[in-house]
């Protein structure tokens, strides 16, 4: 089929790790489907840039159209929110109307470009499937009452990666009956086990050092200055802190050594360096970090009370309370010394490898996709 990909979360040569695992899995689904991706780019400045260029080896053809974004920000009471979906909009319904072929389906990757196609699905009656992965739902979407009740008519079905994510969407007012969870997934060609010691040499890591790691946004919701906090309460001088990732702000110490953001491809090498993997989230959709790290049979400490108790058990990792300081730091100083736990945590996650294949992954969605586009029940 002729399928279009609508997500503004894909990656660039400028921001090489936005939405990867939209980029990941579209290139497994261009085995199946004509895919064409359509890739709001925002500027928020007076001169508009060219558009972002491409990334990585591409399977299909990838559109960027550009808009003006006031981003999301109240200014003497309005919210400038408005103006920046007005203008998304505009430009990915004139993208979808310049296409040489029409979609026989459109895929749009989150609510946001869900919002941004509306008009364009009403015009052409089109068959629509949206992937909902956020990890949490603003209240502020609670106000679009419009664009919500338009969505709930023109979306055929909904791919949800979680539980938590489906109930999410429940609570917005969508039907249960059209949703389908599918779990992210990792591709395990690329992140599997590799010698710990030559990964941390890469690092310049010494090998007697004791390494947390962490990928994400350095944001409150992620808790990566939790970590260092905790690290602080164990003052002990062998540990290691890493954090990959940017778009925030670390508290400043002297055992943490900053990644700014990579490709994909150069994660494994990192991951494979950590001696645990830290991610005390307050939520998420389907943590990817998560299962890179699985992959890579990295131990996890991550958070009791969101869904990432899917993702880990206690043979894989520790549940803590993200915001309880003491317990975080308990969690990495008991992994710390008891090398026969991280073992047995490492030999469990072997066992575990292959089962969030993105291959797999794919494939589901293909089905699902053809099943709407031929109107069959799901």
């Amino acid at each position: 089929m002729n399928l279009v990909i609508l997500s503004d979360n894909y990656p660039s040569d400028r921001m090489p790790n936005k939405g990867v695992f939209v980029y990941n899995l579209v290139q497994e689904l261009s085995q199946y489907h004509h895919i064409t991706v359509i890739a709001p780019y925002r500027f928020n400045h007076l001169f508009k840039p060219k558009s972002a260029d491409g990334y990585g080896n591409e399977r299909c053809k990838v559109y960027r159209p550009v808009y003006f974004s006031f981003s999301n920000k109240k200014v003497l009471g309005m919210d400038t929110g408005v103006w920046s979906r007005f203008f998304m909009a505009k430009s990915v319904n004139k993208c979808l109307m310049r296409l040489p072929v029409a979609p026989d389906l459109i895929y749009a990757h989150f609510l946001s470009n869900a919002f941004s196609g509306l008009a364009y699905f009403k015009k052409k009656s089109v068959p629509v499937v949206v992937a909902s992965g956020e990890s949490t739902y603003p209240q502020s979407l609670k106000t679009l009452k419009n664009e919500l009740q338009e969505l709930k008519k023109l979306t055929n079905h909904f791919i949800c990666v979680s539980e938590t994510n489906q109930q999410g969407l429940i609570e917005l007012g969508f039907d249960k009956k059209r949703m389908s969870i599918i779990p992210n997934a990792v591709n395990y060609d690329l992140f599997k086990p590799l010698d710990k010691g030559a990964c941390k040499e890469k690092l310049g890591i010494p090998a007697n050092k004791f390494v947390v790691g962490f990928v994400g946004n350095f944001i409150h919701r992620k808790g990566p200055n939790r970590i260092i906090e905790a690290i602080q309460q164990l003052a002990e001088k062998d540990i290691q802190l890493v954090c990959v990732g940017g778009k925030g702000n670390l508290m400043d110490n002297d055992f943490t050594k900053i990644i700014p953001p990579v490709p994909n491809y150069q994660l494994p090498d990192i991951y494979n360096a950590f001696d645990v993997f830290a991610l005390p989230t307050l939520s998420e959709g389907h943590c990817n970090a998560i299962e890179e790290a699985k992959a890579c049979c990295i131990p996890i400490i991550s958070s009791m009370g969101t869904s990432v108790e899917t993702q880990i058990d206690n043979t894989t990792g520790i549940l803590i309370h993200p915001m309880d300081i003491s317990e975080l730091a308990g969690a990495i100083q008991k992994l710390k010394n008891q090398p026969a736990l991280r073992m047995s945590m490492e030999e469990h996650l072997k066992q575990k490898i292959g089962e969030q294949s993105l291959k797999s992954r794919a494939q589901k969605i293909s089905a699902l996709l053809e099943n709407t586009l031929k109107g069959n029940e799901i």
